[in-house]
């Protein structure tokens, strides 16, 4: 999460980056309130808890790709709407999972999520697999960089909705690219990469010193989105 950020403030290109998490991990909203969150349960099964930068409700960080797009204040794309940005990213994220077979769409209508957990429903412009969420995203914007990242689900954990008080009961539909086909990860992130390039030009590398840079604001910044450490 340190890293979205800061590479959202040092770079002067639009950035995709990919990563996965050491250990499952819950990821709350910036500003989802946490009174719901059954602690003790989250301890028993060793999670742990960072804050995102951005918006949305709870995500488990296990077995999942998560992604994240950055466009810095010099591009275009920074004067699109919230759901103009959604839209474009949800659909060069489609492309790319529909050259490896996975039959994932795109919904159009607005959901509101009744629980604490992301993946309950799909809102506008996020990408379904039989018609249940299958790519959660979320949006932050600051005067200089438009953030977006999001977990593309492998494999469904419903720990997810143990770890709060008010859906221990509910019913949440869950589902991962899984349970449609394998493909490894590397190839999932290498044809949603290539899906990227066809719109935005040939990729390359952030720049050595700016990693550099980059790297040391990070270890002064990551305190600020562990929430807790189980």
């Amino acid at each position: 999460m340190a890293w979205d950020c800061v590479l959202g403030e040092l770079s002067e290109d639009v950035t995709l980056r990919f990563y996965s998490w050491k250990k499952p991990t819950l990821s709350l909203g910036k500003h989802q309130n946490d009174s719901d969150l059954d602690w003790e349960y989250v301890k028993i099964k060793g999670f742990d808890v960072v804050r995102r930068p951005s918006g949305g409700r709870a995500v488990l960080h296990w077995d999942e790709i998560t992604y994240s797009f950055l466009i810095p204040r010099t591009s275009e794309l920074f004067g699109m709407g919230v759901l103009q940005l959604y839209k474009l990213i949800s659909e060069l994220i489609v492309d790319g999972l529909r050259n490896l077979g996975y039959p994932v769409e795109i919904v159009d209508g607005r959901r509101k999520a009744l629980t604490s957990v992301c993946f309950q429903v799909p809102s506008a412009y996020e990408i379904v697999l039989k018609g249940i969420k299958v790519v959660g995203s979320a949006q932050t914007r600051t005067g200089n960089y438009i953030l977006q990242h999001g977990s593309i689900i492998l494999k469904p954990h419903e720990e997810v909705k143990y770890c709060f008080n008010s859906t221990k009961n509910v019913e949440i539909p869950l589902v991962g690219l899984y349970d449609a086909f394998d493909v490894p990860v590397e190839s999932i992130v290498k044809s949603i990469k290539e899906s990227f390039e066809d719109y935005f030009g040939p990729s390359k590398l952030v720049p050595p010193d700016l990693l550099v840079k980059a790297e040391n604001l990070v270890k002064e910044r990551a305190w600020r989105f562990l929430w807790r450490i189980s």
